[in-house]
């Protein structure tokens, strides 16, 4: 693991835009998709797009997924796509897109404990100060929302944020178990699992669509999910953890409700109110105490 670097930054940033553009997608995609068509619909069209880049560049080698490790493939797979995508797509159903993203931002709260028990990753009064700034917001948000405007269900909130802890779970698992194969072999075979995975509650759920106007943006957006928000994005995470920790990839978290909040103002017109200014205003803050932790981290 080494000290993030302009390139580390740079690809949290993009990481932090495309993951931050999901949240309008989802609402988009509801609009004509169930929320286990969505999910699986994002896996698998991610599953194509992966394993075509792997014949191309002869990056993965398709025997290895019925290798002794398989289960670690499946897990991968439950923990970090299969179980936080079905979560999100709840939660955010009953929610504006821009909440949704402002919640997620609970991941380095997960993260800074977490690691700090299992991996040589620690935490200091600097990084550990930061996230519980960061994570204040989140109760901001949670007050204003459910006993202000009574706008948003505990329920929808805790779906959301469920999603968040799940990542952060899925990336220790990777971060402790696979480290011998490569980020587009980890990536590709777990998005395959998890495909299989919601495959059957796909069908068990499905709904007859003629009484549902079909909106083809529905489409568009399921396809963007697939490969761009979930193929590129997670392979990136997976870089980013591999080579800076997970800590540092889990302040995504706090750069995503920035982008989550504008994009969902611009795509959508949802309003942004007063506590969601507010809240990114302490998210920013405890970003910047992060960074202080960082300089005096020895990695």
């Amino acid at each position: 693991m080494s000290k993030p670097n302009f390139q580390s930054y740079t690809l949290l940033v993009f990481l932090a835009a495309i993951w931050g553009s999901a949240f309008f997608n989802y609402k988009i995609v509801l609009k004509t998709f169930d929320i286990f068509t969505l999910a699986a619909g994002r896996l698998l069209f991610a599953s194509v797009f992966l394993i075509g880049v792997s014949f191309f560049f002869n990056s993965v080698k398709l025997e290895n997924f019925f290798s002794k490790d398989f289960y670690l493939f499946f897990f991968i797979g439950l923990i970090n796509y299969a179980v936080p995508f079905v979560l999100i797509a709840i939660g955010i159903d009953k929610m504006t897109s821009g909440l949704a993203a402002l919640l997620m931002s609970a991941g380095p709260f997960y993260a800074i404990i977490l690691s700090h028990f299992w991996t040589e990753d620690k935490f200091n009064k600097f990084k550990f100060i930061g996230t519980c700034i960061g994570f204040l917001s989140v109760g901001i948000l949670v007050y204003d929302q459910i006993y202000l405007t009574q706008s948003t269900s505990f329920l929808s909130i805790l779906y959301v944020m469920g999603a968040s802890f799940s990542y952060i779970l899925g990336g220790l698992i990777i971060k402790k178990n696979i480290s011998k194969y490569n980020n587009e072999t980890i990536t590709c075979f777990s998005m395959i699992w998890a495909t299989l995975i919601l495959a059957p509650f796909v069908f068990y759920f499905y709904k007859d669509p003629s009484n549902k106007i079909f909106f083809q943006e529905s489409l568009y957006s399921l396809i963007y999910l697939g490969v761009i928000s979930t193929a590129v994005a997670f392979y990136i995470r997976f870089k980013l953890i591999q080579k800076n920790g997970l800590i540092f990839m889990s302040q995504v978290s706090l750069l995503l409700p920035i982008f989550g909040v504008v994009f969902s103002y611009i795509f959508l017109g949802e309003v942004l109110n007063f506590s969601m200014v507010v809240s990114l205003f302490f998210l920013l803050i405890g970003l910047t105490v992060l960074q202080a932790g960082y300089k005096k981290s020895k990695f």
